[in-house]
């Protein structure tokens, strides 16, 4: 998808799967089987809305005790490798959490963002060699 999927109210035995970037599906789907309301989502990358994996949860109570309850939540599923960012008032008059990172895209899709990674690496050093910079490695 070229944009970010939007989910509001939407009940999790109501997601449809390919409705979703098929890289960030579970993530999603897991999130509101666990409770958490997500109001949209993104696998990240060229021609998406999110530059990385995305998605955005509707902050419920206080953002500490929501933030403890969310890292128990993603760790409690082997998720070891994300962020939280708290953004208040958009979607206007409400209180947001974007959770990003590797961890929350699919083996398959976290595997192509890695190999991506990679080879734009091999190419800096490459152009960083052509130009008599040392790499170290």
């Amino acid at each position: 998808m070229s944009r970010a999927t939007t989910h509001n109210d939407i009940n999790p035995n109501d997601i449809n799967p390919n409705d979703l970037d098929h890289g960030i599906c579970d993530a999603v789907v897991l999130l509101q089987e666990g409770g958490f309301r997500t109001f949209t989502s993104c696998e990240g990358g060229r021609g998406h809305s999110f530059q990385h994996a995305t998605i955005g949860l509707e902050l419920e109570g206080s953002y500490t005790s929501f933030h403890k309850k969310l890292v128990r939540f993603l760790r409690s599923h082997g998720m070891e490798n994300f962020t939280i960012s708290l953004v208040t008032d958009y979607p206007k008059g409400k209180r947001c959490v974007y959770l990003s990172g590797l961890d929350i895209l699919s083996g398959e899709k976290r595997k192509q963002v890695i190999e991506s990674s990679k080879r734009r690496e091999r190419k800096l050093r490459r152009e960083l060699e052509e130009m008599g910079i040392e790499v170290p490695e």
